[in-house]
């Protein structure tokens, strides 16, 4: 049946249905499960960067040395960015890490045996469809909401992108 279940999570409490619900089908078909991360393109909230300083992830986001020009792949477009910009990267990459061991250690625990952990930048529906097509996925499951920004809901959420541009089944999880 399915070999391969993509889930695409980003922290939020849907998406943590999500991976529940992916990971017990994972279990139950004996099915790869894929956990995905997009780093969002935009500043994290005041809260998130006094999380990241608390959490010591700010020293680790450090400027590069000076003279040098950071690169960051955007749907793998490469882009020069700025100082802050980097760090706000960086930060949200190290939230992402976070969020996919979580997950990894919660979907394991659920009894999915073979779980792989993926993180990558661009936009978002973009990116999960064209990690499904990449890890060749019988089906993708996202949660009904992210944690999106209130333009998403004006624009139309990843979820509904990917579920309406997707040829994959789409699992969406309320």
């Amino acid at each position: 049946m399915v070999k391969t279940i993509l889930c695409a999570t980003d922290g939020s409490d849907h998406a943590d249905r999500a991976v529940d619900w992916a990971s017990d089908l994972a279990a139950k078909y004996g099915a790869e499960l894929v956990l995905l991360y997009v780093i969002p393109h935009r500043r994290p909230s005041p809260d998130l960067r006094h999380m990241a300083k608390v959490e010591h992830i700010l020293d680790a986001a450090a400027p590069p040395p000076e003279g040098t020009q950071p690169a960051y792949s955007m749907g793998g477009i490469r882009q020069r960015l700025s100082d802050s910009e980097a760090i706000n990267a960086q930060i949200f990459r190290e939230l992402g890490e976070r969020i996919l061991n979580h997950c990894k250690r919660h979907a394991e625990g659920r009894g999915a045996e073979k779980v792989k952990t993926v993180i990558d930048d661009g936009d978002p529906a973009g990116r999960i469809l064209e990690v499904a097509e990449r890890e060749s996925a019988g089906l993708i499951v996202m949660g009904r909401r992210g944690l999106g920004d209130v333009k998403s809901l004006i624009l139309g959420s990843v979820t509904h992108k990917v579920s309406q541009l997707s040829e994959r089944p789409c699992l969406t999880v309320p």
